[in-house]
């Protein structure tokens, strides 16, 4: 009787189990996860690519990255953001002192500078406000220029002289299509969220033009061509061109998969 009870009371178990695990009632919760942006908001938006990107339009923390935030136009609506300036210039200029000078060098002047501008306008489309999940979709619009100069002018007391100098300028066209989503951290005004899509890119320009005079022994010499890898004045690649045409594309899926933190303000 009592292994009869035993066995009665373990089927009442089991049928009670899986009552509980095919039978299902929705529960209506309701959770705190933050204001989301309305119209006027303004952003600040920080981006960590986890690929070896060519080109991140987010802020990454790094010295020479790009400023980028966004500002909601409508509830559903922001424009979005990216801009980059960088300048680095060194110059020297002397008169050698000629009791220490073996080379009989009178005159020395070097000067190198680094310039590039990079704007990257934007928008961003958000769907349904009712999803935990802040999805939305987004375009992007890539401007750059880029721009290396250096300069050596070198002037003996003899009257020879060594004058060189390379520009390399570029630009860079693109345009990127991204979807992605945000969630919200209790009731702060920062989201993090996921951002991926498509990027094609378009660097116009790169090849470097060289101009150079020199004198030795009154006889002198000058040379004006482009190169396509310069590392320095007179340090070029093996080829010198008369005219050359250069320009490189990308185009990479997931090449900006990165990890996105949002800051709001109103």
């Amino acid at each position: 009787m009592r292994k009869i009870s035993v066995i009665f009371l373990l089927v009442l178990m089991a049928s009670a189990s899986f009552a509980q695990l095919s039978e299902r009632l929705n529960d209506t919760s309701v959770y705190s996860i933050g204001t989301r942006p309305l119209k006027g908001t303004k952003v600040i938006t920080f981006g960590f690519n986890m690929n070896q990107s060519v080109f991140d339009n987010y802020n990454n923390l790094k010295q020479g990255g790009l400023i980028s935030g966004k500002y909601f136009i409508e509830d559903d609506l922001a424009v979005r953001g990216a801009l980059k300036i960088v300048k680095d210039a060194t110059s020297s200029k002397g008169e050698v002192d000629h009791k220490t000078n073996v080379l009989g060098v009178e005159r020395s002047e070097a000067k190198s500078s680094t310039r590039e501008y990079v704007l990257v306008p934007g928008l961003e489309k958000h769907f349904s406000r009712k999803n935990i999940f802040d999805v939305y979709a987004g375009g992007d619009l890539y401007l750059g220029f880029k721009r290396d100069v250096i300069k050596e002018e070198t002037d003996y007391n003899n009257g020879d002289f060594d004058h060189r100098s390379a520009k390399t300028p570029s630009s860079l066209v693109g345009l990127g299509g991204v979807v992605g989503f945000n969630v919200f951290i209790l009731d702060l005004p920062i989201s993090i969220g996921m951002e991926y899509g498509l990027q094609g890119l378009w660097t116009l320009g790169g090849k470097t033009h060289v101009e150079s005079s020199t004198s030795v022994g009154g006889v002198e010499n000058t040379q004006d061509y482009y190169t396509q890898n310069f590392n320095g004045v007179g340090n070029a690649d093996t080829y010198q061109y008369s005219k050359l045409k250069k320009r490189a594309t990308t185009w990479d899926t997931n090449s900006n998969l990165r990890l996105i933190v949002n800051i709001y303000f109103n």
